[in-house]
Order: structure tokens, then sequence, then C-alpha cells
């Protein structure tokens, strides 16, 4: 990666002032209240890790498809760039603004809560894992629509399997598929740092327990950067109705 659409990247978003605040204070006025509610905290950690999954996908598709029909991505590609590279380095650019842009919520809410800087380490750390895996699928369900309400629908419909699969609305049972298919998801270790974090505030932090998540995520951004050039050229195709 050359690093120009990175810093392209985080340059737009530094400058659409008004999307920065927005993006900044929405966040905060709809996760303080509910996080500080007295609302039991297995339920408080499944709204943090939903807003979580919807702001990352939703922040990945929308603006490959408006680039796609803007013809931006074509435009990239003429230039030689690459599809592959400017895909991967766009994901991880655009994983990378959405981790700032919660990281304010994030540190309100963990000196609010009175947590251990080990119990907000943690929530950060799968804050980036989740907003990673959402920014991949994001990235995913732009290169199989054609429109913006597409993009909006599938997204909507992903985020919410991969949650249940997750276990964030559910627990499954010992041994069962659908057991294994939360131990491996990239999402389980936010929602469980959060559960951890309000039940406790302390406590140790089995970082272990991230490891097959992180070895999930890993596969996922390997498969998206090998099919690179091809997802590229059906979110490019996205301009001429292809």
């Amino acid at each position: 990666m050359t690093g120009a659409i990175w810093r392209l990247t985080w340059a737009l978003a530094v400058r659409r002032r008004r999307l920065l605040v927005w993006n900044l204070l929405v966040p905060i006025l709809l996760l303080v209240p509910v996080m500080t509610s007295a609302a039991a905290a297995s339920h408080r950690a499944v709204v943090v890790t939903v807003f979580v999954m919807f702001f990352g996908a939703y922040g990945s598709c929308i603006p490959l498809i408006r680039d796609g029909m803007s013809g931006w991505v074509e435009k990239v590609w003429l230039t030689g760039f690459g599809g592959r590279r400017w895909l991967v380095e766009r994901t991880l650019a655009s994983t990378a603004v959405d981790w700032m842009q919660l990281l304010p919520v994030n540190l309100l809410l963990s000196v609010w809560l009175g947590m251990t800087i080990e119990a907000g380490l943690a929530i950060l750390v799968a804050t980036m894992f989740a907003l990673l895996f959402a920014n991949l699928l994001g990235a995913l369900v732009a290169a199989f629509v054609r429109a913006l309400g597409e993009a909006a629908l599938g997204c909507a419909v992903l985020s919410l399997f991969t949650l249940h699969l997750a276990g964030v609305f559910r627990t499954p049972a010992p041994g069962s598929w659908w057991a294994v298919a939360e131990a491996w998801s990239p999402l389980r270790p936010l929602h469980d740092s959060w559960a951890r974090a309000l039940l406790s505030g302390s406590g140790e932090v089995p970082w272990a327990a991230g490891a097959i998540p992180a070895v999930a995520l890993g596969a996922m951004l390997v498969f998206v950067a090998f099919a690179g050039d091809w997802l590229a050229a059906r979110i490019a195709a996205t301009g001429s109705g292809g």
C-alpha cells in the first residue's frame, strides 16, 4: 500500500466538518443515556454492540456505493493504483476513522461508569475488532448491490444475522454449532467486554479468549485482499448499472 488512499480518507473525514461533528455527537447522544441507565447489563451490552456493527457496516458500504456510482472507482483504476490496494487501504482507513469517531464516547463511558484501565482498554481493542469486521462486511455488501437502497437493506440483514451468530441476541446451547459460531465471531469480544465492564467495572480481562475471533477476522481480511480486484471491479460497475 502506498498510503495515498489512507491519507485521502482521513483528509475527507476531517474536512467534512459537519459530518464529522455528527459522527462524534450521535454516538454520545444515543449511547450515553442507554449505557448509564438502570437497564440490565446484558441489554445495554447488546445495544452498544448493535450500534457499533451498524456504524461500521453502513459507514463502509454507503460511501463505496457512492464512489462506484460517481465513477470515482473507475478513475482510480485508470491511474494504475489497483483495485486490491484501493479496497484494502480504503477499508483499513475507514475502520481507523470509525474507531477514532467512537473513541470519545468510549472514553466518556469508561470514566462515567468507573471502569478500570484494563477494562477500558479491552473495550477499545474489541471495538477495533468489531469495526474492522463491520467495514469488511460493508465492502462485501457494496460489491453485490447496485443502489443505495439495496446497500442499506443488505447491511441491515447481514448485520443482524452476524449479530445473531455472535450470540448477541441469545445464549447458544453448549457444544452446538451456534456455540462454535459464537466463539469465532469478531463481534463476541465487544459484547463480552461491555457485559463484563457493566457488571463489575473491573476484574481480569480474558485476553486469550480473543485469539479465535482474531484468527477469523484475519482470515476475512485475507479473503477480501485476495478477491480485492474482483470486488473493486464489481463496485466500479455500479456506476454503469452492470
